[in-house]
C-alpha cells in the first residue's frame, strides 16, 4: 500500500506540475504583442546629364587655315535628383596626313565660355564666363582633372551653356598642311 500512496502522491504532484506548466504557458500567451511597421522603400537618387546637340558634331569644319576660327554652343542639362559636382574634359587625337607627318592638335587653340542662357548653334547665349582658355591638346583628359562649371552644385532642372571657339594658331607650320584633329568633350556629374 506504502507504494500506492507513494505512486498517488507522485501522481497528484506530477499532475499539479503539469497543471501549472499548462497554465503558466497559456498565461504567457495572453500577454504577448506584437506592432510591425511595413511598407518600406528605399530608392537611390539619380545623377542625368543630357545635352541638345541632337547627336550632332560641334564642329565638322574643312579648309580651316592660320588665325582662323569656328564657334558653336551647346547646352548641358541636368535633371537628376541629387545636387551634382560637373566638369568637363576631352579626348583629342591628331593625325599625321600632312606632308611632313606633323598633326594639327598642338596648334588648335580653344577657348570655353559658360553662360546660363542659350542653345546649341549659340542662339541667345550671353553674359558667359570663360573657364578655359589655352591649346586643344592640354584639355585634362579625366574628370579629376576636368575644368569645373562656374556652378559649384548642380541641382535638379539646371541648364548650363558652353560656346567653344577654336582657333588655328598663326604658328601652325606648313607641315600641317592637310592634317586633322578629333575632339570628343565630355561633361561628368558627381553627386555632392
Amino acid at each position: 500500500m506504502r507504494l500506492t500512496r507513494r505512486a498517488s502522491r507522485l501522481t497528484i504532484v506530477a499532475a499539479l506540475v503539469a497543471a501549472v506548466v499548462t497554465v503558466a504557458g497559456s498565461t504567457w500567451a495572453a500577454f504577448t504583442g506584437t506592432t510591425a511597421n511595413s511598407g518600406n522603400t528605399l530608392v537611390a537618387g539619380s545623377v542625368v546629364l543630357s545635352d541638345d546637340d541632337s547627336g550632332s558634331a560641334l564642329f565638322s569644319t574643312g579648309g580651316l587655315k592660320p588665325n582662323a576660327s569656328v564657334v558653336n554652343c551647346v547646352q548641358v542639362s541636368y535633371t537628376g535628383s541629387l545636387p551634382a559636382t560637373v566638369r568637363l574634359f576631352a579626348s583629342a587625337t591628331s593625325d599625321t596626313t600632312g606632308p611632313s607627318g606633323t598633326g594639327l592638335l598642338d596648334y588648335l587653340r580653344v577657348r570655353v565660355e559658360e553662360s546660363s542662357t542659350g542653345s546649341f548653334g549659340c542662339a541667345g547665349f550671353g553674359s558667359p564666363a570663360t573657364i578655359w582658355d589655352t591649346s586643344v591638346s592640354t584639355f585634362p583628359t579625366t574628370y579629376a582633372g576636368g575644368f569645373p562649371s562656374a556652378l559649384s552644385s548642380w541641382p535638379t532642372g539646371t541648364s548650363r551653356t558652353y560656346r567653344f571657339t577654336v582657333t588655328v594658331e598663326p604658328t601652325v607650320p606648313d607641315s600641317s598642311d592637310g592634317s586633322s584633329a578629333t575632339a570628343t568633350f565630355t561633361w561628368e556629374a558627381h553627386n555632392t
